[in-house]
């Protein structure tokens, strides 16, 4: 009979600790530069060009990412006003979505209660998922998708009713309007190998029709707004989409810019803290005895071998198999019987050593190492996560649980101190002062002008309604203000560079540097500046 501990029944525990981020990043952070801010700005220039088929980036149609989480800020303004505080509650909204699926999943696999709720509260806590679930990016949306479409097979693979099959290609299609079709690395496998995490008597050959069907039903969902795109598009945004974000990203994804073990690194981190967690582990090599353990290993192995063949890496790609890893790690949790409270240890040790390592960070040549944070807050934090690491070294839980709740908490706890440590060099990622300046001068009648590739990040930062000017360097910039009268120059410039008044209409701190809007007498300079660098290279070759 496994044990029970009062808090372990809660619910509504996992969905707190979620919501807590998203409502702290509403109210303090800024929206980051450079993926929120660009993504954010197509959502608003869809908005504000009632677009809402083709999405838009600086006046021109936007290929690198379909249109689901666009749509998605566009009814969020519909309901509340175009604002920036609901925003960061869709992800949160499916992140939750994503734990109570996750809890769904377990129960079905293993008709565990226990392991169900380890599974929920285990997600909730990862440090990663917890930070993203407030972030505006595509992959806690996709997730949602994921969980669906691996629910479905687990239904199928039980009772083969067309109903699940349908489940699985709405999954499919709604995953491809989220991210194109990186949706089938995590799904296919565990569908395709379903014959062998849970043989049975059923037909391979029908079963593998199913499958095709299901994916016929995704395309059909996707055609919904892939047709009317390809046609309003125009011919360079209907290549774009039929083979730039299908056959042309396949392949060269097999060009493997960055190793093939890249990703082996990554892992333990993005599971902390339970990476460090030893009930999560110690029990898995007794896990391949049942479907649902086979099944899951499926999942994560294989989407581990095909991200770490492909080459573009990066570690957000992993979050949708997270959930994989929370159900394993949830599985091995409940087998574990004993002693529990020695546990609690390395989780301890690791908030002590992240508490003395900045504090002592902070002392070490006056700060030099953050000098764009506030000591002070950084201090506060370092104090705070010693002393999280002494209390769960201090504290002795009597019960798995327990101890597992504690863990959790501490997380959010830790979540917490990391906000506090950073708030000032947060503050350098806010790019509204500048983008309000643009805006100005742009109703002004100013062309503002961006030197090297624009990423969208003003736009929705200052509701701006003409797009900026895109440059590929000081030649361009010459030859384009030699033309126009009334400009105004973009470029980012090191964080010590003296550059006077009279130069500029607007300047800030931006990340480790500062972002100027030059003046006509500060782009004569840029241009000086420019010209004189040429002629010193061209002098040493």
């Amino acid at each position: 009979m496994p044990q029970r501990h009062p808090w372990s029944s809660q619910r509504w525990l996992p969905f707190a600790i979620l919501a807590f981020p998203a409502i702290a990043f509403s109210f303090l952070l800024p929206y980051f530069p450079i993926d929120e801010t660009r993504y954010l700005s197509v959502g608003w220039e869809m908005w504000n060009k009632g677009s809402y088929i083709v999405p838009l980036q600086n006046g021109l149609p936007y290929s690198h990412k379909p249109p689901l989480l666009f749509w998605l800020f566009n009814l969020d303004w519909l309901i509340f006003g175009v604002n920036e505080g609901t925003l960061r509650f869709i992800p949160l909204i499916f992140s939750m979505m994503n734990v109570a699926l996750v809890h769904r999943i377990a129960k079905r696999l293993w008709q565990d209660e226990q392991v169900a709720r380890y599974a929920a509260l285990v997600l909730a806590s990862m440090l990663s998922y917890l930070l993203w679930s407030a972030v505006i990016m595509f992959d806690v949306v996709l997730t949602l998708w994921v969980l669906l479409a691996v629910d479905a097979v687990i239904s199928a693979v039980k009772e083969q009713r067309l109903l699940w099959f349908m489940q699985l290609g709405v999954a499919i299609g709604f995953g491809i309007l989220t991210k194109g079709p990186v949706v089938l690395v995590y799904v296919l496998p565990v569908a395709l190998f379903a014959p062998f995490w849970a043989p049975g008597e059923r037909p391979a050959g029908r079963w593998y029709a199913s499958i095709g069907l299901s994916l016929l039903i995704g395309i059909a969902v996707l055609s919904f707004w892939l047709v009317p795109a390809a046609l309003t598009g125009g011919e360079t945004y209907r290549r774009a989409i039929l083979w730039g974000q299908t056959v042309n990203r396949m392949a060269n994804s097999f060009a493997h810019r960055r190793p093939i073990w890249w990703y082996l690194p990554w892992i333990p981190t993005l599971l902390l803290p339970w990476a460090l967690f030893p009930p999560a582990w110690r029990a898995w090599k007794r896990l391949t005895a049942d479907p649902g353990s086979r099944m899951v290993m499926i999942w994560c192995g294989v989407s581990l071998v095909v991200f770490s063949l492909l080459s573009g890496k990066q570690v957000h790609y992993l979050i949708p198999v997270l959930p994989a890893f929370s159900l394993l790690m949830a599985k091995s949790i409940a087998q574990e019987q004993g002693d529990v409270a020695r546990w609690r240890l390395p989780i301890a040790i690791l908030y002590l050593i992240l508490g003395a390592g900045l504090l002592t960070a902070s002392f070490i040549n006056h700060g030099r190492m953050l000098r764009h944070f506030d000591l002070t807050e950084v201090r506060w934090a370092a104090g705070g996560l010693f002393l999280l690491g002494a209390l769960l070294f201090g504290l002795r839980p009597r019960t798995m649980p327990a101890l597992v709740t504690r863990v959790a908490v501490a997380s959010l706890a830790c979540c917490a101190l990391v906000l506090i440590g950073g708030q000032t060099m947060f503050l350098r990622y806010d790019l509204h002062p500048i983008a309000q300046a643009i805006r100005e001068k742009q109703a002004e009648g100013y062309e503002v002008l961006h030197v090297d590739k624009y990423h969208g990040q003003f736009h929705f930062m200052g509701r701006l309604e003409h797009p900026l000017v895109e440059l590929k360097g000081a030649d361009e910039v010459g030859a384009y203000v030699a033309t126009h009268d009334k400009v105004a120059l973009i470029t980012y410039e090191p964080d010590k560079r003296r550059i006077e008044p009279v130069e500029y209409f607007f300047r800030q701190p931006f990340r480790s540097k500062q972002v100027v809007l030059w003046n006509r007498t500060g782009i004569d300079r840029y241009l000086k500046e420019a010209g004189a660098v040429r002629k010193a290279a061209e002098s040493d070759e």
